[in-house]
């Protein structure tokens, strides 16, 4: 440290004396040293004040090596902050001083470059730095424009401009006039290397120098008018088109607002623009679009934001006195006519057919221009001026190989506009060569006035997939997901706004009205040729509008479109109603729910008529169906479709309603217990799931095709357990689901019999689906029977209903006549599975007989099943085995149920008479096992009967087996039989009942006993009593009969004649 104080002594004696040169050589490397360690720039610091003395005395030194070297030494010194804190302020002073005048007088270049070199890199404060500003100005702007004409000087000075402007700001601002035209005038230069450091230095102080002082633009504008637009014109004229436009862009901003008041130097300026628009050369058109980002800066004023907003709330805010309001709308329509400049050169190059390049640069200006307007983005004359031709040309044009990216750029942005945010974030999209700017935007919310535009846009995309042929399937998918994304996006906003309190009710009705409208055009003008882009958008629909809006009764919506009226594409199917169990048709006026629905039913029934769509249209439709059913009333749900299945029924609509059932079954097993527990319980869900079940049937004729049977059955059984099921839990007083269910269905086997029989138009596809019919109700009885016994087995039930109709199995053995006429009706349309389906019936109509236990009950059976059972029973002989075993068991279990049911039935020739065709048959039937069970049982009966009438038919069978010793016939005081013991049966009870006793005398070996010819009044049991209780009430309460079917269950099966309570035993 001692060496380095003395070498700093010595070279302070070396500048006082004559050899200056090497003072200041050694000096030089002792600040090199000083720079790395920080005690000798501590001693230098010391000694700086001595040394400074020489120093700004030898920059003015005539000789350039010892200046250079002088000047050199004080650049160090005035850079380093330790040595510029030890100097003094007479000492930094002169400083200044002595670098200005050594700048503005000295003829040698290198000397006036170090001279510029240290003011850029001086380290003194700003507020030593105030007071010289002018002294430092005039040393800068004298190198900037140098007599000398060094390029390095002005490089240097524009240096020190740089450093001026960020320590001084305010002070560089306001003296801008000064300085900055040497700057801006060498843009213009032929001489490339001016041009560049000239950009250069103004893309530094730019930031700083915006919005740009009046004083400058000022000046600017009469360089302007002078030589500036002249010398502009030379660079176009000699081809310099690029450097011409990079000086436009430069000159505009500087120029700021204050070019708004020069519309006539700004008009001039535009002629250069309209030349270079037009050129072929892409470049060109490229650096014309970032010189026309500088007119953004110009044109868009910080208040643009603000006039264009109170625009957009003008209507809604009527408080404006007149000279505000037009005040307000001068304002605005001065700001939409400059933002419609800005868009006239972005719009025309996006609708020609330019090179990528060019288009990516105008949607970077597009992107800038966005910005630049604020949170009036989303301003309705903002929408219209700048959102709508731009996204309208792109989205009408479509995706291709080269501008997918640019596509992409503004679907984005669109998206951002859609949902109202503010998009932060900003940067460069990248494409290979080319690239987009992306700028933050500052979306905000928009009005529902202008869910028009939106609306047309997202038509645009749908359109551009529909209706171009030429688009790839690729690029098709990607336009269709990208106008779902869209419309998802807009009405998740709108949901948001149906939210708010200030939205009104005609709001809400116009908005749903304008989104169904969209909704139905797409289904119109698609005509399914994309069927899944129309079923995304209606699933969309349902999934982002809230249940609270599309299940209102107070939203609701006309069906007055002809896409959705005119559905009549198939033909309708209509069911069997009862009374109070309809299905009732759609209102002028429906729950939007309901309208989509509609759509979506139109949707699917076209498209699934193609095969090569159906499959995954179903699948869609099931995915749709189970969302509905879970988010919204399932009943409403079920009526729309059930309804427009009956309405419009086609080839495939049984497909569909496969699907129907299986997305309800799905939400009954997610919530067992409320779906259809509240479906059963109301009476016009209860009418949509007995016409759910009952659609196979009725619309069998005409959709039977292109169907698996089995699937039908067993989608159908699933559903009708959880019904039935939940109907009985649900304990319904007035109800019977059962019975309700199998009226519909008899009237279905009816209708279908009647068409079989009178040979319609359609021939029933020459009668082929006969024998589908034939195995659907069979197998669906057969799921009928089994819930009827498992209830009745489970939980008991009462005879009759509690609107005094008969016994609620009625309807369910008329269906099962019904089912054994038509089976017999079509046993010559030999089919594999008839016989199995007959078994089975059989099988599962035995094990019914086999619950039934009371009296109605087993003449209710004897009733309805007698007529087409005869035929069976006739023709055994042409049945298969199995289904022969179990025809056997149903007769014997039929019998058996006569006569264990209580109260007991009266075998008198008025049931005889009503048997005797089954008995003429049974009595003597080939088939043993049949023939023995119906002795048995006539021996059991009638066989033990004193009086009876035998009708004339039966008396030939009678005498046969009578003959033969099988069977008892009671004649007088005696019966003909075969056994041991003889019994006399006498009525001691009218209508009721009979006594049997041992008769006297000897008869086959047996002494006959005399019971006296007293006459005795007998007394009545209590199970007597009891049975007279039951028949005098069937008398009154049971006459009635059930709805279509004839009864005998009235009829009075006692004889006429018989003996009263006081006729003398024998």
């Amino acid at each position: 440290m001692a060496d380095f104080r003395e070498e700093i002594e010595e070279i302070k004696v070396l500048l006082s004396s004559k050899d200056k040169a090497l003072a200041y050589a050694e000096l030089l490397q002792l600040q090199e040293i000083s720079a790395v360690e920080s005690s000798a720039l501590d001693t230098l610091a010391d000694s700086s004040h001595a040394i400074l003395s020489f120093v700004v005395a030898d920059i003015h030194d005539n000789e350039e090596e010892i200046a250079s070297q002088a000047l050199k030494c004080l650049g160090f010194m005035i850079y380093h902050p330790t040595v510029v804190a030890s100097i003094r302020g007479d000492c930094a002073d002169a400083i200044i001083e002595s670098l200005e005048k050594v700048i503005t007088t000295t003829k040698i270049k290198s000397v006036c470059n170090l001279g510029v070199w240290c003011i850029s890199i001086q380290q003194f404060s700003s507020s030593f730095l105030t007071p010289h500003l002018q002294s430092l100005l005039r040393a800068v702007t004298h190198a900037l424009d140098n007599p000398i004409g060094s390029l390095s000087i002005t490089f240097e000075a524009m240096q020190a401009i740089e450093k001026l402007a960020s320590t001084l700001t305010e002070h560089m601002r306001s003296m801008a006039s000064l300085w900055t035209p040497p700057i801006y005038r060498r843009l213009v230069s032929l001489d490339k290397r001016d041009r560049d450091i000239s950009e250069r230095c103004l893309r530094k102080i730019m930031p700083i120098m915006c919005p740009p002082p009046i004083t400058l633009a000022k000046a600017l504008a009469q360089d302007m008018k002078k030589k500036l637009l002249v010398a502009m014109k030379e660079l176009l004229d000699q081809g310099m088109k690029i450097q011409c436009l990079q000086a436009w862009g430069w000159f505009i901003r500087l120029l700021g607002p204050y070019a708004i008041k020069n519309k006539h130097l700004v008009n001039e300026m535009l002629k250069v623009l309209e030349q270079t628009f037009s050129d072929f050369d892409s470049q060109v058109q490229i650096a014309s679009l970032v010189a026309w980002q500088g007119l953004i800066d110009v044109l868009i004023e910080p208040g643009v934001e603000g006039s264009l907003n109170n625009l957009a709330e003008r209507h809604d805010v009527q408080v404006l006195s007149k000279s505000e309001s037009n005040t307000t709308q001068s304002e605005t329509d001065r700001h939409t006519k400059r933002i419609k400049l800005i868009m006239e050169p972005i719009i025309g190059i996006m609708s020609s057919k330019c090179d990528v390049s060019v288009r990516a640069s105008c949607l970077s200006v597009w992107s800038y221009l966005l910005h630049k307007l604020g949170a009036s983005v989303s301003s309705q004359s903002v929408i219209k001026t700048v959102w709508e031709p731009i996204i309208e040309g792109v989205f009408q044009t479509g995706p291709d190989d080269k501008s997918i990216w640019l596509w992409n750029f503004c679907l984005d942005l669109f998206d951002i506009l859609i949902l109202g945010r503010n998009n932060t974030t900003g940067g460069d999209v990248a494409f290979g060569k080319c690239s987009v700017k992306h700028y933050p935007i500052n979306c905000s919310p928009w009005s529902l006035c202008q869910l028009d535009f939106f609306i047309k846009m997202i038509s645009i995309l749908v359109n551009h997939e529909s209706n171009n042929s030429t688009v790839t399937p690729e690029f098709r998918r990607l336009t269709s997901d990208a106008a779902l994304r869209l419309f998802g996006s807009l009405l998740e906003t709108v949901q948001r706004a149906l939210r708010c309190v200030s939205t009104t009710y005609d709001d809400v009705i116009r908005c749903l009205n304008t989104i169904f409208r969209f909704l139905t055009n797409i289904c119109e003008n698609s005509k399914c040729d994309c069927p899944h882009t129309c079923l995304e958008f209606l699933k969309v629909a349902i999934e982002r509008l809230e249940p609270s809006v599309l299940e209102s009764p107070l939203y609701k919506v006309a069906l007055e479109n002809t896409f959705v009226k005119n559905l009549e594409s198939g033909n309708e199917t209509r069911c069997v109603t009862l009374p109070g169990i309809c299905l009732v048709d759609f209102d002028e006026t429906v729950l939007p729910v309901v309208y989509l629905s509609t759509l979506y039913f139109n949707v699917v029934v076209n498209s699934s008529l193609k095969a090569h769509e159906s499959e995954s249209v179903l699948q869609h439709m099931q995915g749709y169906l189970k969302f509905l059913l879970s988010s919204y009333n399932p009943r409403e749900v079920l009526h729309a479709f059930t309804r427009l299945l009956y309405k419009n029924t086609v080839l495939s609509s049984l497909r569909i309603w496969v699907v129907l059932v299986n997305s309800l079954k799905e939400c009954i097993e997610g919530k067992p217990d409320q779906s259809i527990h509240k479906m059963v319980k109301d009476d016009i869900g209860y009418s949509i799931v007995l016409h759910l079940l009952s659609y196979p049937f009725a619309s069998w004729p005409f959709c039977q095709m292109n169907v698996d049977l089995q699937i039908i059955v067993e989608v159908w059984k699933s559903l009708y357990v959880s019904v039935d099921q939940a109907s009985q839990s649900a304990h319904l007083p007035d109800k019977s689901f059962s019975e309700d269910f199998s009226a519909i269905l008899n009237g279905c086997i009816d209708q279908f019999s009647s068409e079989v029989d009178t040979g319609t138009e359609l021939q029933l596809k020459e009668r082929k689906c006969s024998g589908g019919f034939v195995l659907l109700s069979g197998n669906i009885v057969v799921c009928v029977l089994k819930q009827l016994a498992w209830s009745i087995k489970s939980n008991g039930r009462h005879n009759i209903t509690c609107d005094g109709r008969k016994s609620n199995i009625l309807n369910s053995m008329v269906l099962a006549a019904r089912f054994l006429k038509l089976f017999w009706a079509n046993k010559e349309k030999t089919d594999p599975s008839h016989p199995s389906v007959a078994s089975s019936f059989l099988s599962e109509l035995v094990d019914f007989v086999g619950c039934l236990h009371q009296k109605e009950d087993a003449l209710i059976l004897i009733e309805t099943i007698s007529s087409p059972l005869l035929e069976w029973l006739s023709e055994t002989h042409i049945l298969d085995k199995n289904t022969s075993y179990q025809l056997q068991l149903l007769w014997t279990e039929m019998l058996k149920a006569l006569q264990k049911n209580r109260p007991p039935i009266d075998f008198n020739s008025s049931f005889l008479k009503f048997q005797q065709p089954l008995l003429e048959i049974a009595l003597d039937h080939p088939n043993p096992a049949i023939s023995n069970a119906t002795i048995n049982f006539w021996n059991s009966t009638y066989g033990a009967q004193y009086k009876l009438d035998f009708p004339k038919t039966l008396a030939p069978v009678l005498h046969k087996l009578s003959i033969s010793g099988k069977i008892n016939i009671c004649s007088g005081d005696h019966c003909i039989e075969d056994s041991a013991q003889r019994f006399k049966v006498t009525n001691t009870l009218k209508r009721c009942s009979k006594r049997v006793e041992i008769t006297g005398g000897t008869v086959n070996g047996f002494e006959k006993i005399d019971s006296g010819s007293k006459r005795k009044r007998l007394e009545l049991t209590e199970h007597q009593k009891e049975v007279r209780r039951a028949q005098q009430g069937r008398n009154r309460d049971c006459s009635g009969h059930g709805p279509g079917v004839k009864t005998y269950t009235a009829l009075d099966f006692s004889q006429g004649n018989e003996e009263s309570q006081d006729s003398p035993r024998y």
